[in-house]
C-alpha cells in the first residue's frame, strides 16, 4: 500500500470491532437466553378464551410465540450488524474508500438519531452524539480523507 494508516482511523477501527463483537455477542445471547425466560413466565399464564361458543385461543402461548418470534428476528438483525461491523473494521484498517463512505453515512445518521435523543430528553445519548460528531469531524479531515483515496492532497 506504501502509506502508513493514520491512528484514528485504527482507533475507529477498534471502536467498530468492539460494537460488532457487542452486537453479535447480544444478539446470540438474547436468541439463546432470552425465549427461554419468557417461556418460563408466560407459557404458565395461559388464558383461554371461548369466542362465539366455538372459539378456544390459548393467549399465553399465542403471546409467547409472537414475543419470542420478535426477538428472534431483533436479535437476527443484531448479528447482522456485528458482522457488518467487522466487515466495515477491516475495510477502515485496509483504507478502503466505501468503508470511509459507510462509516460517514452511519456516523450522521447516528447524530441525528442522537440529536432527537437528546432533545426528547434521552440526555444519555450526548455521549453517542458526541463520539460520533467527533468521527463525521475526524473522517472529513483531509489526509483521512486522503488514506481512502477520497481527496488527493497537493504537494
Amino acid at each position: 500500500m506504501g502509506r502508513s494508516r493514520p491512528m484514528g482511523v485504527t482507533i475507529v477501527s477498534i471502536l467498530m470491532i468492539v460494537n460488532g463483537a457487542l452486537l453479535v455477542g447480544g444478539g446470540i445471547f438474547t436468541i439463546l437466553v432470552i425465549p427461554n425466560i419468557i417461556n418460563e413466565q408466560l407459557a404458565g399464564n395461559q388464558t383461554n378464551i371461548t369466542i362465539g361458543g366455538q372459539t378456544n385461543i390459548q393467549v399465553g402461548k399465542t403471546i409467547t410465540g409472537l414475543i419470542n418470534t420478535i426477538i428472534v428476528g431483533v436479535s437476527s438483525v443484531s448479528i447482522a450488524l456485528g458482522v457488518t461491523a467487522f466487515v466495515l473494521a477491516w475495510g477502515l484498517l485496509n483504507g478502503k474508500g466505501w468503508s470511509w463512505l459507510i462509516t460517514v453515512i452511519l456516523a450522521i445518521i447516528s447524530v441525528i438519531f442522537s440529536i432527537v435523543a437528546v432533545v426528547s430528553g434521552g440526555f444519555t445519548s450526548f455521549i453517542t452524539l458526541i463520539i460520533n460528531g467527533v468521527i463525521v469531524y475526524y473522517m472529513y479531515k483531509p489526509p483521512i480523507k486522503a488514506y481512502f483515496g477520497r481527496v488527493k492532497i497537493p504537494r
